[in-house]
């Protein structure tokens, strides 16, 4: 069973997808004596292996140094050229983990990753040229793949409302926090990583990209109402890479004003994350619609008490673990926001419920049900 798997999403910066496919490869890669028939090749460029755990790089490759991001030239060159390699590699499945699949596939079959519709259920949260393009492949995309994954119920009910999936063709397969994301509680550790982004406790914290979806002017105004109901003295923590629209973020925030209790430190490295997740407050990720929401998965593994949105798959998500706003009621996210702040006792028990929930989701597990997906689709068999 010969599967290439395309890391090309993979880079130093970092990124949701990126985290999902290094995750994925790497589990594929620790679990290969549970499936010894599956010899996994990668599709990268130079790049993207010096991104990749040095296990997973050390698999055979089929280079390239074509970016998908690269309009048209990527484009054409996925599905005009990529075929043909893959054909004269011997490869029998390709596995296109951020979506992306040729759409000729003939001497292969084809898996694609799904993670989300934003541009169908959100189009005006990113560029119109997003909108257009992804909408475009999408459509010629579930047609012509051999079977869909998606993370969430929410994606797959998606898939089968917006561009008429049938359900049969997509396997749902959650993701999972990564094996750093744990409860740290050294005082010192945690005071050192506070103070390298120049946060004080206690404070409030979002981590992820910086675009409209994330809903972060509402959370501003909401954490604003809140800080004054208690009298000051808490910080609201917006971490994470400028993105797409920003500068609708930045304007939302300036017509609100907000001070120096708002606090911008700019991307967090990957090694900090756990301790700025354990140092906080509350963690708070209203978003407004997500494929997973993994952010809150890896917050709920460090203990952290999380507030999220009831839409999309973060239900799914945080279960029973977090407390749950509708994203676009700003008095509600107050409120919310003022309990965890002010109530002790709620947040020790969302502490202590936060990890229990995030081990209900692992990587081994989801690179097991991913190569179960390898297997149907090679055996001709419907993947469920």
């Amino acid at each position: 069973m010969r599967v290439c798997l395309d890391i090309r999403v993979l880079s130093p910066r970092g990124s949701g997808m990126g985290t999902y496919v290094a995750n994925l490869a790497r589990a594929l890669v620790a679990g290969a004596g549970q499936w010894p028939e599956l010899e996994l090749r990668l599709l990268a460029g130079p790049a993207n292996l010096a991104a990749a755990d040095p296990v997973v790089a050390g698999l055979p490759v089929l280079g390239t140094t074509v970016s998908p991001e690269s309009h048209p030239r990527g484009d054409l060159w996925e599905h005009l050229v990529l075929p043909g390699r893959l054909r004269a590699a011997g490869v029998e499945l390709l596995h296109g983990p951020a979506v992306q699949v040729p759409l000729r596939r003939r001497g292969f079959q084809t898996v694609s990753t799904i993670h989300d519709l934003v541009p169908f259920t959100h189009p005006e949260t990113v560029p119109r040229k997003y909108v257009l393009y992804m909408r475009t492949l999408l459509r010629l995309l579930v047609r012509r793949v051999d079977h869909i994954i998606a993370p969430s119920r929410a994606t797959r009910r998606d898939l089968q409302q917006v561009l008429g999936v049938d359900p049969a063709r997509v396997s749902v397969v959650p993701e999972a926090a990564g094996e750093g994301f744990v409860r740290q509680e050294d005082p010192r550790a945690l005071e050192r990583v506070c103070r390298r982004y120049g946060v004080t406790r206690p404070f409030v914290l979002y981590l992820g990209n910086l675009e409209p979806r994330k809903n972060l002017v509402r959370l501003a105004d909401a954490f604003k109402r809140a800080a004054a109901r208690l009298g000051g003295g808490v910080q609201l923590v917006i971490g994470g890479r400028q993105a797409w629209l920003a500068g609708r973020l930045r304007a939302g925030w300036r017509e609100l004003a907000v001070g120096r209790e708002v606090v911008f430190p700019g991307y967090i490295e990957p090694e900090d994350l756990p301790g700025l997740m354990s140092a906080a407050t509350v963690f708070a990720f209203p978003s407004l619609y997500e494929g997973f929401g993994l952010p809150v998965l890896e917050a709920l593994a460090c203990g952290a008490p999380v507030l999220t949105s009831h839409c999309g798959s973060l239900p799914e998500v945080a279960g029973e673990a977090a407390l749950m706003v509708d994203p676009l009621d700003v008095e509600q996210m107050a409120r919310a926001l003022q309990r965890l702040l002010s109530d002790q006792e709620l947040r020790g028990r969302l502490r202590r419920a936060g990890p229990a929930r995030a081990a209900e989701f692992s990587w081994g597990r989801a690179a097991a049900e991913t190569t179960a997906v390898y297997q149907r689709v090679l055996g001709g068999e419907a993947a469920a």
